[in-house]
């Protein structure tokens, strides 16, 4: 038993240093067996071969690649002249109550400025020949759906100044048409919404323009 844990302590020294060494085993006058690197007369020869140990890699992990959340896109303004300011914003107590509507915007304007696509698209639909409140609450209109699927509405546009037709093409500032006072609205502005389609039918969700609105002079209020 001595003799093996002698032999272990040496492998366990000598080894390491080389891929393959000697060593001899000797007995000593009293009886003691020793072991050295070095041969003597009369010892014996054994050949020790290292045994190389592969580290233990740990398993690769499959990782889900890195989800981000996609930055949600800013709209430009979408009227050309101003400034204006917002006369409702999003769940607004006057309008803004319902899914369709619940982020939409109301900028109050002068009836016949400029409207422009704040987002490209194609038109997939437009009304241009309401008068007044008619029978449509949204009045005069175009819908422009969005590469991504969501679409953008502008309402409430002046009878016949709408200027784009279904399935037209439609780049960031195209003009669409003329702010008006069409359908129920209470006074001239542009009413702005971005919608999505769901199994329970389009519904409005948040946006956000590129440019702040809510500190601009808003001339319906005379300031």
């Amino acid at each position: 038993m001595l003799l093996r844990l002698l032999l272990c302590c040496m492998l366990a020294t000598i080894a390491p240093s080389a891929l393959a060494m000697t060593l001899y085993k000797s007995t000593d006058a009293n009886g003691v067996v020793f072991f050295s690197d070095r041969q003597t007369p009369g010892a014996q020869a054994f050949v020790i071969q290292e045994r190389r140990v592969e580290p233990v890699r740990p398993p690769l992990l499959q990782r889900p690649p890195a989800s981000y959340p996609r930055q949600a896109y800013r709209y430009p303004l979408p009227w050309r002249g101003g400034p204006f300011r917002l006369s409702q914003g999003p769940n607004g107590s006057f309008s803004h109550t319902d899914a369709k509507s619940r982020y939409a915007m109301d900028i109050a304007m002068p009836e016949g400025t400029p409207i422009i696509a704040a987002r490209s698209g194609v038109v997939v639909k437009t009304e241009n020949e309401q008068i007044g409140r008619g029978n449509d609450a949204s009045g005069n209109f175009v819908r422009v759906q969005h590469d991504d699927g969501t679409q953008g509405v502008y309402l409430h546009l002046k009878q016949g100044s709408v200027n784009v037709r279904v399935g037209q093409r439609v780049a960031v500032g195209s003009p669409l048409g003329l702010s008006g006072n069409t359908g129920n609205s209470s006074g001239p502005h542009l009413h702005f919404v971005v919608q999505q389609s769901t199994a329970a039918g389009l519904v409005s969700i948040p946006y956000e323009f590129n440019q702040p609105v809510g500190v601009l002079p808003n001339f319906a209020l005379g300031n």
